[in-house]
């Protein structure tokens, strides 16, 4: 379960952002915001591949 946490607290702070408006109105910048948040998760499931938790 910890294995997925970070990433659900990330998905659940990109929705607060996107619900209460926090980011900008436009479908560009919403996009490119979105598209930010999954490289971010990308990195980090590539982060714990290379370097499990267990393991170090």
């Amino acid at each position: 379960m910890l294995y997925w946490l970070p990433r659900v607290c990330v998905l659940a702070f990109a929705g607060l952002l996107i619900g209460f408006g926090l980011v900008p109105d436009t479908a560009t910048d919403v996009a490119r915001t979105l598209l930010v948040i999954v490289l971010g998760l990308g990195l980090l499931s590539l982060t714990l591949l290379v370097f499990p938790p267990e393991r170090h």
